[in-house]
Formats: C-alpha cells, structure tokens, sequence
C-alpha cells in the first residue's frame, strides 16, 4: 500500500494505492475518485456499541467506509476532508494516539479504536466525556482545517479550544474558562523518577469556530 499526499498546504488530498486484497478504512464520504472498482461497505466503527457511545458522549462518527480492492491490479482511491487543510501521517508503532472528534480520514490494517475517558473538564467544554484512542501497529491519516503543527512538548502548552487534533494517550490535558473562550491546557509527561518526558501533540492553525465568528461579522 502506497500513501501520498498532493495539493498541500491548504487543499491536501490522500492519494491511497491498493494492491490487489489490500484494504483501507476511512471516513464516510471523503472519497474524492478512483482510478478502478473497488468495493465499499459501510459499517460501525469498531464494535457498535462503542460507537454508539463514542457518539453519544464524544461526537465522533459512529460509522465509516471499509474500502477493499477485489480486483488483479493496483488501484489509486483520492481521498480528502471537507474543509480545507493539510493532512498528516501518523505511526502508531511510535505509541497509541488519541484523536478530537471529526479529525480522522482513514487508517490502515492493524489500529484497533478504543474509548478513551475525557474527563468532566471535556465535558463541560462542549468536547464529550469520550475520546477515540486509536493503537496498534497501522498508520492513521488525519485532517485538519488550515496547517498541521507536530510538536514535542516539555512543559505545559495553554492553546485556545479547537487548534488541538492529537496527542499521545497519557498525556493530561485541562481546560479552563476565561471570559467567553475555553483555554487547553497540555501537560508534559511525568516519568516516575520525576523527570519531564516528552509528549507529543498535533494541533491546527486555524479554527473553525473562529472561521464561524469571522463569517458572522460580514452579514
């Protein structure tokens, strides 16, 4: 399987090559083209009551397309975000990863979804008491609205809500209120010994409810 992304920054297409048996998992209705037939089945994500949960309780999509190649030859499947933005990879052979709702294109054989406890802090943001945690040894492709910024962090990082697209599963996040913005604060990693850990964290340029806001001021 061959991975490609084109059109970067700001209109970043996934471009997928199947080898005959090889098959992709991603988001409902991302795929773009397709330079064969492949075959599409749509189905829960993960098992389904999780999904349903995951829905209830997190906002993240409780079903998405299994794409398979059943032909004899290669076949290219482009896929993209509704928004516009940048893609980025993500190897989970470097430690399971969780994800904000809505931020997932696709991911590969072998990542297993799991719920991941938010928090009441979550909750009160407006962001669910449930995240996806996403393990295993596949890659994952996530979308963002405007620049991907990968970033190992060191010591706490206050961004403002919404910019934030991935982190690593046991890093601690909190938010707090101040005056009509939510702020996020992300902790840097404790080892026992009590040194400070790297921990790694992907986050956006641009936010959609500022994008919201902007529109707002023009009518």
């Amino acid at each position: 399987m061959l991975f490609t992304v084109s059109c970067r920054p700001a209109f970043a297409a996934l471009f997928v090559t199947l080898n005959p048996g090889e098959k992709i998992t991603v988001k409902t209705d991302s795929i773009i083209s397709m330079d064969g037939k492949v075959t599409i089945k749509t189905q829960f994500c993960g098992f389904w009551l999780s999904a349903l949960l995951r829905k209830c309780l997190g906002g993240a999509d409780v079903f998405v397309d299994y794409v398979t190649n059943e032909t004899e030859y290669p076949i290219t499947v482009v896929l993209s975000q509704t928004t516009i933005g940048d893609i980025e990879r993500i190897d989970l052979s470097e430690g399971s990863i969780c994800l904000q709702p809505g931020v997932c294109l696709a991911y590969t054989k072998g990542v297993k979804i799991k719920n991941y406890w938010a928090g009441f802090g979550s909750w009160f943001a407006g962001e669910g008491l449930l995240k996806t945690k996403l393990k295993g040894k596949g890659r994952v492709f996530i979308a963002a609205y405007g620049g991907v910024i990968k970033q190992t962090i060191y010591q706490d990082l206050v961004m403002s809500q919404g910019h934030l697209l991935a982190y690593s599963s046991n890093t601690r996040l909190k938010y707090h209120k101040e005056e009509e913005k939510v702020n996020l604060t992300v902790s840097a990693l404790k080892s026992k010994k009590g040194r400070t850990q790297g921990a790694l964290i992907y986050y956006q340029s641009r936010n959609l409810k500022g994008l919201i806001n902007y529109l707002r001021s023009l009518v």
